[in-house]
């Protein structure tokens, strides 16, 4: 063998032996939970390295009172703290914590973020609601194998929808709606099951807001949209359709319309115990998972889409693919 050659094998050797850069930490601070992404950006995707949440429901009452309570701050300061200091564990090169609704809208919400980013040790940026839609539209874009033309993405959030409408990678709309599942949950649903009048309430008020905005993909084919959705609500919608068993995180996966409409019948009859029971439903989601899948639903039958992908993606991963540019 020439030495040339031995010289070639060796460079190759020495690159595959490198070691991959040190990942990066976002930690989201929503207003139903907060959840932590340890990850890197590799070929346009995210390569997750740990992947943590907890409800920590920073926004419960804001839409009442207009304020962030004192509980609800300190609640999320301790699981922000604790998620910094697993990111750290883990070499994250840089740790940053991104504030959504609650933050945003909250009357105290600024000072809220600063008190959560002086204990923490990490900045805290607020986004506003097209930052936060555009952002759930990279990850959902870089998780599509064979896009069609056009691109609905809806990230159920606990304060808010996100709502992007993309033709190719050109975004028609990015927008925040104001249909949270616990906003909804805490303005609508006080019934144990959950009354008719209330329930119907629930649905006038999300197709009132989807209505404002439906212009913007009514016109649009459905076989030249995909359509996709992440947030707790749609994948906890994707978990209790499989019943709880394991499945990839990756990969997305398709909910049809008909199991929906049944998942959605089902939250409404049943009371709080009884949801809490039923397979691969988190308990701490039970009593706001009816007005999450009532969302889905609406968005779906608006679009006239008979099936929606559940991607496990959103603001992190975009917030991580953005930093990677």
């Amino acid at each position: 063998m020439t030495r040339r050659r031995v010289d070639a094998i060796s460079r190759d050797r020495t690159r595959r032996r490198k070691p991959p850069s040190p990942p990066v930490a976002v930690i989201d601070i929503g207003t139903n939970s907060t959840k932590l992404l340890v990850g890197r950006a590799h070929a346009g995707s995210i390569q997750t390295v740990h992947f943590a949440r907890e409800t920590t429901r920073l926004g419960a009452g804001l839409d009442k009172t207009g304020r962030i309570s004192d509980a609800a701050t300190v609640r999320t300061i301790r699981v922000v703290c604790r998620f910094a200091a697993i990111a750290r564990r883990l070499h994250a090169s840089e740790v940053t914590a991104v504030g959504t609704q609650a933050l945003r809208a909250a009357a105290n919400g600024r000072q809220v973020a600063a008190r959560i980013a002086r204990a923490a040790g990490v900045p805290v940026r607020v986004l506003e609601g097209r930052e936060e839609a555009i952002f759930s539209f990279y990850s959902a874009r870089s998780r599509l194998a064979r896009p069609r033309p056009y691109l609905v993405v809806i990230d159920v959030g606990g304060g808010s929808t996100e709502l992007v409408v993309a033709e190719r990678d050109r975004v028609r709309l990015a927008r925040s709606l104001p249909l949270g599942a616990l906003r909804l949950t805490e303005r609508h649903l006080h019934s144990d099951p959950i009354a008719p009048h209330e329930y119907g309430a629930l649905a006038r008020e999300i197709d009132a807001v989807i209505a404002r905005v439906a212009a913007r993909f009514d016109g649009l084919a459905p076989r030249a949209v995909d359509l996709v959705a992440c947030g707790g609500s749609a994948t906890t919608a994707l978990d209790m359709v499989r019943g709880g068993r394991p499945r990839s995180h990756r990969r997305m996966q398709a909910l049809t319309r008909a199991q929906v409409r049944r998942l959605e019948q089902t939250c409404r009859r049943a009371s709080l115990a009884q949801r809490r029971r039923l397979p691969g439903l988190p308990p701490d989601r039970a009593d706001i998972i009816p007005a999450g899948i009532a969302v889905l639903i609406a968005f779906m039958t608006r679009a006239r889409k008979r099936s929606v992908w559940i991607s496990d993606g959103g603001i992190r991963e975009g917030v991580i693919l953005a930093q990677a540019k």
